[in-house]
C-alpha cells in the first residue's frame, strides 16, 4: 500500500468498461467515482453528479463520489473514548467532525494497483494520529463494473490499535441524468426500514431510534421522494432528508436489495445492496452553486445513499456491537455495497 504524499502527482483517472457498453470513470483522488453513463435506448445517461474536472474535483467540498473517512458522517463535539481513553479529533463542522476531520480521505491521493478493465483498487495508509484518530489504519477500495451492469465497492482495512473506522461512498445520484436539469424530487424510492434517526440542528442524532410508521420516513412501500417533502420538523431541520435509516437486518448480506431507487420515467432502475447495518439518505440539501460537468448543481440535484454504521454511533455504545464503528488492531475488516443498474 501507498504511503500519504502531500506532494504527490497530478491524480490519476480511471475508466472501467463492461461488454453491454456501461461505462464508470474514477480517480485516486479521494478513491472517487466520477462519472456513469449507461447506453439507454435513448442514447447514454450520465446518471452521477461530478465535477467538470479534476482541478474543481479539489476544489468542491461537497464530497461529489468520494470515499470518506475514517469515520463517515458525524462526531458530536469531535471527542470520543475507547477503553477509557479520551480522544479528541479534528472538527470541521462547528464543534463536531465530520466525514473524517479537515483533511479526511476523500482529499488524499491514493495508491492504484490490480487495475484491468472491469476493476480497480485504491489504497492508502493513514498515520497512527491522522485527524487524531489512534493506530495505524490501511485501507483498500476495490471498484468493480460486472457484465450485469453492476458497480461492487469493497473496502477493505485493518488497524494496529482500537479506531473507529466508518467508511462509505459518497456519490449523488439522478437517474434522469446529471445534466437534465430534474431534480431527485420526481424520483421514486424505497427503503427497507422500520426505523431512523432523528437529529438535531448540527444534523447529530438524538439517540432516539424512530419508527417509520405514519411518519413522512416510511419508504417501505415505493414513493416519491418529493412526497410529504419538508412537512415534517425532522425534515425542516435538516432541510429535507439527511437522515439514517436502519436497515433491515436480514437482508444485509450483499445480495438483497436494501434500498431501489427510480427515475421519474421508470426508465432506469437502481437498487442497493449492501453489508452495512444502516444507510444515510441525502438529498443533496446544501448542494449550492456547485460546479458540475453540464452547470452548476443546486439543492435537490442529486440523491446520496451513504452505506455505513450509524453516526456518532461511537458515542452510543448502548446501540450495540452490530452497529459500532469501533475496529480491533490486527483484524481485517471487509465490507461490500454494491448499486445495480436495471434498463
Amino acid at each position: 500500500m501507498q504511503k500519504i504524499d502531500f506532494a504527490s502527482p497530478a491524480p490519476t483517472v480511471v475508466t472501467l468498461t463492461n461488454r453491454r457498453g456501461m461505462q464508470i470513470t474514477l480517480t485516486n483522488l479521494g478513491a472517487s467515482w466520477l462519472s456513469c453513463v449507461l447506453p439507454l435506448e435513448s442514447g447514454q445517461r450520465d446518471v452521477v453528479l461530478g465535477s467538470p474536472n479534476i482541478a474543481k474535483q479539489r476544489e468542491q467540498a461537497v464530497y461529489l463520489g468520494a470515499t470518506v473517512g475514517r469515520v463517515a458522517n458525524r462526531i458530536e463535539n469531535a471527542q470520543f473514548s475507547i477503553n477509557g481513553i479520551g480522544y479528541k479529533v479534528t472538527n470541521n463542522q462547528g464543534p463536531h467532525c465530520l466525514h473524517g476531520g479537515k483533511d479526511n480521505f476523500s482529499y488524499r491521493i491514493w495508491g492504484v494497483s490490480q487495475q484491468n478493465a472491469r476493476q480497480v483498487t485504491f489504497s492508502l495508509v493513514s498515520p497512527d494520529g491522522d485527524q487524531g484518530f489512534p493506530g495505524e489504519l490501511k485501507v483498500e477500495v476495490i471498484y468493480e463494473l460486472t457484465e450485469e451492469n453492476q458497480v461492487v465497492i469493497r473496502y477493505q482495512h485493518q488497524t494496529t490499535q482500537a479506531c473507529p473506522v466508518n467508511l462509505t461512498n459518497h456519490t449523488y445520484f439522478n437517474l434522469a441524468g446529471e445534466g437534465a436539469g430534474k431534480t431527485v424530487l420526481g424520483h421514486e424510492l424505497e427503503i427497507q426500514s422500520d426505523s431512523y434517526l432523528p437529529t438535531d440542528l448540527d444534523g447529530i442524532p438524538t439517540g432516539e431510534w424512530k419508527n417509520v410508521t405514519d411518519t413522512y420516513f416510511d419508504f417501505r412501500c415505493i414513493k416519491t421522494i418529493g412526497r410529504n417533502f419538508l412537512q415534517d420538523a425532522d425534515q425542516k431541520v435538516a432541510r429535507g432528508y439527511d437522515h439514517t435509516f436502519i436497515l433491515d437486518e436480514t437482508l444485509t448480506d450483499g445480495q438483497q436489495p436494501v434500498a431501489s431507487l427510480y427515475s421519474p420515467d421508470r426508465d432506469v432502475r437502481m437498487d442497493i445492496l449492501t453489508t452495512m447495518p444502516s444507510m444515510q439518505l441525502y438529498t443533496g440539501n446544501y448542494l449550492n452553486s456547485v460546479a458540475g460537468k453540464t452547470g452548476e448543481y443546486t439543492p435537490y440535484s442529486g440523491v446520496a445513499f451513504e452505506t455505513q454504521f450509524p453516526p456518532n454511533a461511537v458515542n452510543h455504545p448502548e446501540w450495540g456491537a452490530q452497529y459500532s464503528p469501533i475496529s480491533q488492531p490486527e483484524q481485517i475488516y471487509i465490507s461490500e455495497t454494491s448499486y445495480q443498474f436495471i434498463f
